[in-house]
């Protein structure tokens, strides 16, 4: 949630976002609006990315804020818009074959449409999938702050009723709604959450001595959801490590990272394409041959220009599988 006493107005949060150009003056403007509870025009242009979140020095939360506003003022998705997309993820029916194990891998919604990225012996594991197991992370993209707090006891309880111990979020929304998130709404966790790239590193750990290094230059796209947790940056980069890769340094990554583009088409309806180029340009300047990938959703939205760029995509799970000889590498 945002903290009012927190946030000193410096505008760092508008003036470093890669989405909206202002210079410092505009920024407190935007800022003394929104603390008022006004409709700024920043509300119009805000493409939902979370960076503001990461980039207050005072860790005063502003995006929270941003989407309290643009909830109460509609935008830039419309009441009815909304309320659609819930009904669309809503699941009332009863949930039959829950597994009970101590570790239980979630799926959310992408056992079907992604499955080709959940198979071998890394996700040999009980698993939980679909409407009922979605995070409802999406909706402070899209207008909705309120119904992503509003579903997310019941997430946790669904989750808490494998009696698991550990739960091991494929998505990274997933991680971010139970690490983050669902405490900030005073809820209890009474299960571990366990960020895929932690659970990868333990695996390779665990089986090092199988472990082929794959000597490959990478790019890494940092989704969205990954600003509301960077304490476990430490994991993407010890992944790298023991699979042998090289992060590359280029300008949009870490801290300065790009979204996807994908909610700037969703949201605005605007094309995405430039900003894609410019995030696959600076990765190939860099020295990449490979931009590997966090998100399941930015897999889907990259995949046009990663075939105009000859930049092949890579899930960040599929790294170990390469490394572990199940998969080959991208040519």
């Amino acid at each position: 949630m945002y903290i009012k006493e927190k946030c000193d107005q410096c505008g760092d949060c508008f003036v470093k976002c890669q989405w909206v150009e202002c210079d410092e003056r505009q920024a407190v403007d935007w800022i003394n609006q929104l603390r008022e509870g006004e409709h700024a025009t920043l509300l119009d242009r805000c493409i939902t990315c979370y960076a503001c979140n990461e980039i207050c020095p005072n860790d005063a939360n502003p995006f929270d804020l941003i989407a309290e506003l643009q909830e109460k003022y509609h935008v830039p998705v419309s009441e009815e818009a909304v309320r659609h997309m819930e009904e669309r993820y809503l699941f009332t029916g009863e949930i039959k074959n829950v597994p009970r194990a101590e570790k239980v891998l979630n799926l959310c919604v992408f056992s079907k449409s992604d499955a080709h990225l959940i198979q071998g012996e890394l996700y040999d594991l009980p698993r939980v999938a679909g409407k009922p197991y979605f995070c409802w992370v999406l909706f402070s993209h899209a207008s909705g702050a309120s119904i992503q707090e509003k579903h997310a006891q019941e997430y946790v309880n669904r989750l808490a009723a494998t009696g698991a111990k550990e739960v091991i979020c494929f998505h990274d929304d997933c991680y971010t709604m139970l690490a983050k998130l669902a405490p900030d709404y005073g809820i209890e966790v009474p299960f571990k959450p366990i960020h895929l790239a932690e659970y990868l590193v333990g695996y390779l750990k665990e089986n090092h001595s199988r472990i082929s290094p794959l000597k490959m230059d990478i790019a890494y796209n940092r989704p969205c959801a990954s600003r509301y947790t960077p304490e476990k940056e430490h994991y993407i980069d010890e992944l790298f490590e023991l699979v042998g890769v090289n992060r590359v340094a280029r300008a949009f990554d870490r801290e300065n990272a790009m979204c996807c583009g994908g909610t700037k088409m969703m949201l605005a309806g605007e094309d995405p394409k430039p900003d894609q180029d410019r995030n696959f340009d600076d990765a190939r300047d860099a020295g990449a041959s490979s931009m590997v990938c966090l998100c399941p959703i930015c897999m889907h939205s990259f995949a046009t220009v990663s075939t105009e760029r000859n930049l092949p995509l890579v899930f960040v799970g599929d790294l170990a599988r390469m490394a572990l000889g199940e998969i080959e590498k991208p040519v």
